[in-house]
């Protein structure tokens, strides 16, 4: 039976889990992709869908195709210091993920016969919100000086491609076209004609 005072939950996907399966690669010619990842929110408004935070899945460049998400230029150091504030802020969500979940277990299904055990669970509920909306929020703050950097670091290199655009005498939309139909002479990948990561460090179309 179920207690009127707690609402469904979303169901939580291990973020650890998928950080882990980008793998522990290294950062080929200094550059990697990166993707920002919104994850949803356990609880869900009635009116419109939460997501928490964001984090920064980390990749391994592809040799061929466009990237997924945005290429940035990235050193090893950088890589490990990047993937590890990541992960640290996975496991402090997943971890009180796992929490809430239970305890909305015991309160969504709270044996009513047995005195007190409702109002028990309930207000275990109750306290697991504020204890969730607390821990995200401070993983989340430790996370947000890596998150910033990366975005600026996407920024950087956007405003490098322009800049490569302009000297080629290219705008954007010419060249996104050039890498949809390339004619027989024009490589794919920048402006130049070259491969994917040559002259605009491959950055790609996904880049805006």
């Amino acid at each position: 039976m179920k207690g009127p005072e707690v609402p469904s939950l979303v169901s939580h996907r291990q973020l650890v889990v998928l950080l882990e399966a980008e793998g522990t690669t290294e950062p080929v010619d200094g550059q990697v992709d990166v993707e920002e990842f919104f994850p949803w929110a356990l609880l869900q408004d009635r009116q419109y869908s939460a997501r928490l935070p964001s984090l920064f899945f980390l990749r391994r460049p592809q040799a061929i195709g466009l990237p997924r998400g945005k290429r940035v230029r990235c050193a090893s150091e950088e890589f490990r210091r990047r993937r590890e504030a990541a992960l640290a802020y996975a496991s402090a969500v997943d971890r009180v993920s796992a929490e809430m979940e239970t305890i909305w277990e015991r309160a969504a299904y709270a044996r009513w016969w047995i005195p007190g055990d409702r109002r028990r669970a309930n207000e275990a509920w109750h306290e697991v919100q504020r204890r969730y909306a607390e821990l995200v929020r401070e993983a989340s703050e430790a996370y947000a000086p890596v998150r910033e950097e990366i975005r600026q670091a996407i920024d950087a290199e956007e405003e490098r491609l322009r800049q490569v655009l302009r000297e080629n005498g290219l705008t954007l939309e010419q060249w996104q076209r050039r890498l949809f139909h390339p004619g027989p002479s024009q490589g794919r990948g920048n402006p130049s004609g070259g491969t994917a990561t040559g002259g605009t460090g491959g950055f790609g179309i996904g880049g805006f």
